[in-house]
């Protein structure tokens, strides 16, 4: 009988870990957390493409959509040299591709949003977009008792 019971209790255990192996791998749920204050301009993301073994494959930056996003969140895609990795490997050199950067205007009070974007771009194979979500928290530039005490 303590054979069986602990048999059962093994299998449960062993059940309840790859239950929540699986959804530890599931990053379709997971979204990203930002932080941004008011008047801040910081890099929220590079862009690039290479192949496998760490050839570019970024031609040039076309555009940034907002698909969802508050109106005191701006986005600019700025051309430069970005590190990445292959499938296999952090690439040794710095590839061509695009900086989003993120500005916060007119922020007053804490508030948090979803940003949803996509980024067009041309590969050596053609045209190509990524479409990246985040949660964003935004704060005033200073915080509300600072701002009552001058």
């Amino acid at each position: 009988m303590k054979a069986i019971l602990s048999w059962a209790m093994a299998v449960t255990i062993a059940l309840f870990a790859l239950a929540g192996v699986g959804r530890a791998q599931d990053s379709s749920t997971t979204v990203t957390l930002f932080s941004i204050k008011n008047g801040e301009t910081l890099l929220l993301r590079s862009i690039t493409t290479v192949s496998p073994n760490c050839e570019p494959l970024f031609v040039s930056f076309d555009s940034i959509d907002v698909i969802e996003g508050p109106p005191e969140l701006s986005l600019k895609g700025e051309p430069d040299k970005v590190m990445t990795q292959s499938a296999s490997h952090i690439c040794p050199n710095a590839v061509s591709g695009v900086k989003v950067m993120v500005s916060a205007k007119g922020v007053d009070e804490r508030k948090e949003a979803m940003l949803v974007f996509r980024v067009s771009y041309e590969t050596r194979s053609g045209p190509w977009q990524q479409t990246s979500r985040f949660r964003v928290l935004m704060f005033p530039a200073q915080p509300p008792d600072a701002a009552n005490n001058k």
